[in-house]
């Protein structure tokens, strides 16, 4: 069997379960099997596959058949022009949450970078820490309450060669943040900041918000993830109402300017404002749209 020969079988198997984009997805995992680039198929396409290497095609198509993502068929996802590994243990990145990396520069920007922290509550597989690290040099601490979804992440910061600039952290919300800042506290000189050496904080939280009807009508490939990364209570806010409560009951012992960044899905703004102004009735908010112009980020700082 060619390479051709085989992106048309795959092509025309994964079309007929609906698959969205089965030549794509069949490129993808042939160029996998073949440790290649996806543009070094097309210059070798009356090449003939090993048996080998047929066999490990068919396979990859029998799961993708079933919905299994390409992303976890390859181990690989690409984010903010980086590739990641990912497995089950983890969510997908999502070209979405490009727009939070976006606004969070712009914020550092703003900031005395050398006094500045970023925080990253449940970081998954480290895309956006890693991000924010390789983009600004600027230390990261990663969050989060699986501690398999930690190895992934410390694995990628490695790969990306970023892991000096970032602490991974087990811990539900923002529990290792304040510990951090309870150490500060209680080792610092009085004649300083509490908070020294931080100024600003830039907090990113990708944390699940469907509901839980959401994903009862989700996508095939999306019911491969991690559940207690999607879904969080019948309107898919409890996770934020537990870090927003968090933030007030600690507010005194953090610095002084904190901007924080959620992802939500664009029903949400209404009441995720609502959220926010609950406990941070002073704060200045605003909503921020994706890629495909969805409201997708809210920006508050608090």
């Amino acid at each position: 069997m060619t390479i051709l020969e085989a992106l048309q079988w795959a092509n025309n198997k994964l079309k007929k379960v609906g698959i969205e984009s089965p030549m794509l997805d069949a490129e993808l995992l042939l160029a996998s099997v073949l440790d290649v680039p996806k543009s070094w198929l097309f210059g070798h396409i009356a090449d003939n596959l090993k048996p080998h290497q047929e066999e490990k095609f068919f396979m990859l198509i029998d799961r993708r058949l079933k919905h299994e993502p390409v992303a976890y068929l390859i181990n690989k996802k690409g984010f903010y022009g980086r590739d990641f590994f990912v497995d089950p243990s983890v969510l997908i990145p999502r070209p979405a949450t490009e727009t939070m990396i976006e606004h969070a520069l712009d914020a550092f920007a703003k900031c005395d970078r050398e006094k500045t922290l970023f925080v990253d509550i449940g970081t998954g597989s480290g895309a956006i820490a890693i991000t924010l690290a390789a983009e600004t040099q600027t230390p990261v601490l990663a969050i989060d309450s699986d501690q398999s979804a930690l190895v992934t992440a410390r694995r990628n910061a490695q790969s990306i060669s970023v892991e000096e600039h970032i602490d991974f952290q087990h811990g539900s919300l923002l529990e290792p943040l304040i510990t951090l800042f309870e150490t500060i506290r209680a080792s610092g000189n009085p004649n300083i900041s509490s908070v020294f050496p931080f100024k600003d904080l830039i907090v990113c939280a990708n944390l699940p918000y469907l509901t839980t009807a959401q994903m009862n009508t989700l996508d095939p490939d999306v019911r491969f993830e991690p559940v207690r990364a999607l879904v969080a209570g019948v309107d898919g806010l409890d996770a934020y109402w537990d870090l927003f409560r968090q933030f007030k009951k600690q507010r005194e012992i953090l610095p002084r300017h904190i901007t924080v960044l959620i992802e939500i899905d664009p029903d949400q703004v209404n009441r995720s404002l609502q959220l926010i102004r609950h406990y941070f009735p002073e704060s200045t908010v605003r909503i921020e749209k994706d890629l495909q112009k969805n409201d997708r980020i809210v920006l508050a700082e608090i």
